[in-house]
């Protein structure tokens, strides 16, 4: 798993991790911008490290404070062919979890230990260009990590639980995870750094340096990249360009390449899903911290109180046309029926009644201060509301038009909203 929009400089949100008592300054271009230029020398410097030589770690405007941050193709570079290596980073240059990895196991106590462990030595790691790099990234990302009115407000619009992310996902997560089932520590500061670290920008049980920086997105037109996993302890971690990557654009990878909506309409080869990256768009916000554009995934999953408490849910695939803004709707296995429809609709009037009140609403708990919700968690919160109000309001418009009993999933068009 990796954080989308990364690198210290790109937000104010809270401090970097007090978690190294010294640390290197980071290396940045001629723009100002973070470049990485430490860690793909480090890299390189293994026999079996390589970063393909077009690659640049920077923003996609050089210089732009407002840019996003993330991995590039030079725009005086040659491209990069299809099947090409993009990165091949070494097992030492991982955080990983030993000895005791296995290729298919995808949460590990282990790798956050020892990405703790990491961060504790700071600059006297045997990895510090890459712990220098985790140790400088701004914290409050992750909605484990928000403040207590941060959440509480986040699960009033969610409807304490009635809609995604449920919290049991993301509200006690450091508690249930590293407390209880890793027997962690939840006053050391590095283990909880390491947790949230590890949680956000992962791929299953390793750390793996520059892979972690590259920006996610499921749209056929952008992505751009397979990565392959080590097979055993002290393999090679490799990625490789899916199709040619023209100077000047973006490499992307997918958090949730093998969600179903991507199998079913995109054509991905589970052959391809090495990695657990199923996720849906409400797991997106989970485990990420941000909320993923089109196409997205939703599932919504409920009691259906009006049919003798029985649970309910239904689930959905939306894309939007690029040409006329239209959101397309699939539906997946589980269709919205009437009673799904009109719960739908419940959750849409709770939603805009919420969202008329907004501006008062953000007078009274926006703020500085620790009681207060800070401003990148507010603009966060309201995103997901008009992701969560755009995915219900389709569902219901939907409904209206299918007529087909093939649960395999129909496309309806509707209007943007």
């Amino acid at each position: 798993m990796k954080l989308l929009t990364i690198f210290p400089i790109l937000c104010t949100i809270t401090a970097a991790a007090d978690v190294t008592s010294t640390t290197s300054p980071l290396p940045t271009d001629e723009h100002g911008d973070y470049n990485a230029a430490d860690i793909i020398e480090w890299i390189r410097s293994k026999p079996d490290g390589i970063i393909h030589e077009s690659l640049r770690v920077g923003r996609e405007k050089p210089g732009d404070p407002n840019s996003i941050n993330g991995l590039f193709v030079k725009s005086d570079a040659k491209a990069i062919e299809k099947g090409e290596a993009i990165a091949h980073i070494p097992w030492d240059c991982t955080i990983n979890p030993g000895k005791k990895y296995r290729f298919n196991k995808y949460e590990s106590c282990k790798n956050i230990d020892e990405l703790a462990k990491e961060l504790r030595l700071g600059e006297e790691s045997t990895k510090a260009p890459y712990v220098r790099y985790l140790s400088s990234l701004p914290r409050g990302t992750m909605l484990g990590e928000w403040n207590e009115a941060a959440k509480d407000f986040l699960s009033v619009v969610l409807g304490h639980n009635e809609l995604p992310p449920y919290e049991d996902g993301w509200k006690f997560d450091f508690e249930i995870d590293w407390v209880k089932e890793c027997g962690g520590n939840e006053n050391d500061k590095f283990e909880r750094a390491a947790y949230h670290l590890n949680h956000s920008r992962d791929e299953d049980t390793l750390m793996v340096p520059i892979y972690d920086m590259m920006n996610h997105s499921n749209d056929p037109k952008k992505l751009n990249t397979l990565s392959y996993k080590p097979k055993e302890a002290g393999d090679v971690f490799r990625v490789v360009a899916s199709r040619r990557i023209e100077p000047g654009e973006q490499v992307y990878n997918s958090y949730n390449r093998c969600n179903k909506c991507s199998i079913d309409l995109f054509g991905v080869d589970p052959e391809e899903c090495e990695t657990f990256s199923h996720y849906r768009t409400s797991e997106i916000l989970s485990y990420f911290g941000f909320v993923e554009d089109f196409p997205q995934s939703w599932i919504f999953d409920f009691t259906d109180s009006s049919d003798g408490d029985v649970p309910s849910e239904f689930d959905t695939c939306m894309l939007k046309n690029p040409e006329t803004g239209e959101i397309d709707v699939y539906w997946g296995v589980e269709r919205a029926d009437d009673h799904d429809i009109q719960w739908a609709k419940a959750q849409l009037k709770r939603l805009r009644k919420l969202l008329k009140k907004k501006d008062k609403l953000e007078e009274e708990l926006v703020g500085e201060d620790e009681d207060k919700v800070g401003r990148y968690q507010w603009d966060i919160i309201w995103r997901y509301h008009g992701a969560l109000e755009t995915a219900l309001e389709a569902a219901v418009e939907a409904s209206f038009f299918d007529s087909s009993d093939d649960s395999s999933g129909d496309r309806i068009g509707k209007d943007e909203l």
